[in-house]
């Protein structure tokens, strides 16, 4: 895994673009900036980067969901029950649907740029990502993933929003979002998740 380092070099020239930029933002987006910075500028030792890159990796588009649920599945079979099986079934074209729909549209639509482009000494880790910022597609997958197997498991309820929480947290460090990206991707993913949860019930109705 790569070590951390500033996306853009950072020339004379560009700091300065980047605080009249900055001098242009609004008190909230300026505060959005120094949270994210706070985390961003953390310590970033190699095994916590690998560690951080392996859970975004793996749950990018709530991958890590399916798998989990699929190794539940074959468990489920093994001992002759089907619920396993079921909830796959439901839980992934809600959750495919989701996460589609935060990456296009709605990224697309807001066009938000990344804030290793617009905040001086940004540290990104891993790859240039090349779609938009907000909001973050990873936080909608995790948390509508723990939305819906919240509803099919809820003793884990907690295991389920620490993980995307973590997922969260995971995108900041990484200097892929700002926090407001996390928020939104987070709300918008579990509002996306129980309309298309309605909508395939009711169709099914």
């Amino acid at each position: 895994m790569p070590e951390p380092h500033p996306a853009i070099p950072i020339t004379s020239r560009r700091l300065r673009y980047w605080r009249r930029l900055q001098a242009r933002l609004s008190p909230f987006q300026r505060f959005d900036s120094w949270l994210f910075m706070q985390v961003n500028r953390m310590p970033h030792p190699l095994a916590v980067n690998q560690l951080m890159r392996f859970i975004t990796i793996v749950m990018n588009r709530g991958d890590g969901w399916l798998f989990g649920l699929f190794l539940v599945a074959l468990y489920d079979r093994a001992r002759g029950r089907a619920k396993g099986w079921k909830t796959l079934w439901r839980f992934a074209p809600v959750l495919w649907l989701t996460t589609a729909t935060v990456e296009f549209p709605l990224k697309t639509l807001f066009s938000r740029p990344r804030p290793f482009t617009q905040v001086a000494q940004a540290v990104l880790v891993g790859a240039i990502p090349k779609n938009h910022s907000f909001p973050s597609g990873h936080s909608a997958s995790a948390f509508a993933g723990a939305w819906l197997l919240s509803g099919y498991y809820p003793k884990l309820r907690p295991l389920f929003y620490a993980i995307a929480l973590l997922v969260g947290f995971c995108r900041v460090y990484l200097g892929a979002h700002y926090p407001t990206d996390v928020l939104a991707g987070a709300a918008s993913g579990i509002g996306l998740a129980a309309f298309f949860q309605h909508l395939f019930r009711s169709h099914k109705m």
